[in-house]
């Protein structure tokens, strides 16, 4: 107990920093990422092309590769990136590999008759994605949004590879410090499933909401 008094105010300072850098890279990956969906749909075919063959790169190698080229490898071109700027792009870069497809099978699952209505109703196509498609898309892909979140809160665990003093970084130092890797790693445990199932039940009830009101 005494280990845990001790070092549970450093694991949520580490929590705290994993919850603000994701949540910058979230709110970033789903901005690039709708609009990446938008331009995948109705953007011709050498831009859905490039598109696609951003989210197969990103989703075809492994992330610590990712996150090691961002880091390790740019530095070869001197281009040096602190633990925290490096770990922050490769969040934006991957997520922003999954909010695509995230976004674009919402928009294709909205049925084809509402996007002929607001063609009837005078609408440009910016208008109707924006008054009527995307609002219905984001009741479909809400689910998949908050599993996207709670994916790029566990991701955040690799960043302590790179120097990063978020959750699994303060871990580590305990652990060298106590010799009680039990001890340090299931706090680390205990403050993920904490966050993760926060998330989740904060997801539940938007989702819920979301289903009252339509």
């Amino acid at each position: 107990m005494h280990y845990v008094a001790l070092y549970w105010a450093v694991m949520a300072r580490g929590g705290a920093l994993d919850l603000e850098m994701t949540a910058i890279a979230v709110a970033i990956s789903v901005v690039v990422g709708v609009l990446a969906a938008i331009g995948k749909l109705y953007g011709g075919k050498l831009l859905a092309a490039i598109i696609t063959g951003y989210v197969e790169v990103i989703r075809g190698l492994p992330p610590i590769l990712q996150l090691f080229i961002i880091y390790f490898g740019l530095s070869q071109f001197q281009i040096n990136l602190s633990p925290f700027a490096a770990g922050l792009l490769w969040l934006i870069l991957y997520g922003i590999g999954y909010a695509v497809e995230i976004f674009r099978a919402g928009i294709a699952a909205v049925a084809e008759g509402q996007g002929e209505a607001a063609d009837a109703l005078g609408m440009t196509r910016a208008q109707g994605l924006r008054r009527v498609i995307l609002p219905q898309a984001w009741v479909i892909m809400l689910p998949s949004l908050m599993t996207f979140l709670v994916l790029q809160v566990k991701n955040t665990t690799l960043l302590y590879l790179v120097g990063v003093a978020d959750i699994m970084y303060q871990a580590r130092l305990g652990t060298s410090a106590t010799e009680q890797p039990a001890i340090m790693y299931g706090m680390a445990a205990v403050a993920y499933l904490v966050i993760n199932l926060t998330l989740s039940r904060l997801g539940g009830v938007l989702e819920r909401r979301v289903e009252a009101s339509r």
